[in-house]
This record gives structure tokens, sequence and C-alpha cells, in this order.
């Protein structure tokens, strides 16, 4: 089964449980006198705070979209599900195949002029890549002491390394920028499966909740319960994507009215917030 259908049926039955950087996020940072995350009912209730925002469909993709990043330049990078990485260029407002063939293509972050990626084999190998024009370059695979199984996401820790969520080996890797070095970390969170950062903190997300990472050092803070499926920094604030809630402010009710969007995946952006569309073949912008 493809990977964002398995998580997303996954999301479903868990009713229990960067430009890609961006400030850091304060709301998410506050937890109860107790030390627990905000309580949140698994569906949003009736009242709960929405947000006007515009969104429109901008651009469709032959396959599922599965993560974004963005390029200096404006180009937005999209990893379709279990085959390629597409790019849209907003110059021409065209979408086309940027490399064929590099397998099943999951987490992707564009960094100091290269796309970095991770892949998966049938959740049994993964790697850690660099795009070098057209050709992938592995900088850590499941060799050795990495046992990288299903490597869903990536993002740049506050300290310059990698940050890797695994919910099949049910813990965050930790790389070197080179890859030389891979650890693994217990981030507190079930079957983590998307990671975001700003300059003080690490976001984990799985499906029992968003946990908070004072890096490098600290110890794992629960900040929410709702299952998610992508984390971003947007605005100052933490955003978590789920199946329930749409798009919501992470450790808040309040929710972003982005409902055309069918089961809100990863999202990327500073001011226009793009959103993958993991129910529909599509990318959506989304301008609070």
């Amino acid at each position: 089964m493809h990977l964002p259908f398995r998580l997303s049926i996954l999301f479903l039955i868990a009713t229990g449980c960067s430009a890609d950087k961006g400030t850091q996020a304060d709301t998410a940072a506050a937890s109860n006198a107790e030390g627990e995350p905000p309580a949140h009912s698994d569906e949003p209730p009736p009242d709960a705070p929405t947000e006007e925002v515009a969104i429109e469909p901008l651009f469709e993709v032959t396959g599922g979209p599965y993560d974004l990043t963005l390029a200096p330049d404006g180009r937005l990078f999209i990893s379709i599900e279990e085959s390629r990485i597409d790019v849209w260029d907003p110059e021409t407002e065209w979408v086309e195949e940027h490399t064929s063939r590099a397998g099943s293509v999951f987490g992707i972050h564009w960094h100091e002029e290269h796309l970095y990626y991770t892949t998966s084999v049938h959740r049994q190998s993964g790697a850690l890549m660099r795009l070098d024009g057209r050709d992938g370059v592995v900088l850590a695979s499941a060799s050795g002491s990495t046992v990288f199984r299903e490597p869903s996401d990536l993002a740049r820790a506050p300290d310059g390394r990698w940050v890797i969520p695994d919910p099949t080996v049910g813990t965050l890797f930790v790389a070197s920028t080179d890859g030389s070095q891979v650890d693994m970390m217990d981030c507190g969170v079930e079957e983590p499966s998307t990671v975001t950062a700003d300059e003080a903190f690490v976001y984990v997300g799985g499906t029992n909740g968003v946990v908070r990472i004072p890096w490098p050092d600290g110890a794992p803070e629960s900040i929410d319960s709702r299952t998610v499926s992508g984390l971003h920094i947007h605005g100052g604030r933490l955003l978590g994507a789920g199946p329930e809630w749409g798009v919501f402010e992470v450790g808040t009710d309040t929710r972003l009215g982005a409902d055309e969007i069918r089961l809100a995946g990863r999202m990327v952006g500073d001011e226009t917030l793009f959103v993958a569309d993991w129910g529909g073949a599509a990318v959506w912008a989304v301008t609070p």
C-alpha cells in the first residue's frame, strides 16, 4: 500500500491517540501547569475558531503528492508517491518531472543549492540522499549501524544536523550534514512521521500528538495530543495538518479555513502556505 494512504488510514483509526524554517513558535512552546499538552477532541467542535483564508488549487500532479520544499528562486519541489520528484516553476506556472526513477521518495528539503530527500524500499531499507543534477547520491543508508526503514520526513535541526523520523522503527534519526554519522533518539511520540525545526527546538509529530525537543540535549515535551501528518512553522506559529482538524495551530483550537483540502499533508512556505493534498492529486496555495 502506498505510504500516504497507509498513513491516512492509520490516522483515521487512531482516534485515541525550510525556506522550510520559520521563527520560533511561541504558542506551541506552552504546556499547562501539569506539563501535559492541551486537551483537544478528536474532531473539531462546532465552535472551534476558524481563520478565514484565501485558498486555491495551485496545480495537479499525476500520482500522490507527498512532501514539499522551496528553492531560493521560488521553485516548488514535490515528492511524488513511490516514483519521482516534480518541480513547479512560478514564472511559467507549470509543473514538470524533475527526476524519474527516483524510487519511493518521501521527505525532501532544499539546502545550499542541493535537494536532499529520503527513500524507502517496502519499509525495509531506507536512505538519506542528495540530488546532484538529476542523479541521486547516497549519504546514509540501512547498512552498518544505521537502520533506516521508513524515513518519512527530514528537516535541519538548529545545529545543522538532519533530523529524520521513522514510524516503522519508531524513532528519530539524527544525521550529520554529510551523513557520515547517524544516531537514534527517543523522540517521545508514537510512530513519528513528520518533523520541523526553528532556532531552538525540533518538533516531531506522530500518531499520538506533537512533541517539542529543546535542541540538542533537552527532553521531549508533549505540546499537542492530535495525530498529525505534517508540521510547518509559518508566521511564527507551529501549524499541524491532520485528518480531522485539517490545518490547525498546534496547541490551540484554531483552525485555518481550508476545508477544500481533502487530506492535508505536508506544508511549506513563508508568506503563501503550500499544502500537499494527500486525499487528492493536488497542491494548494493558502494565504492567511
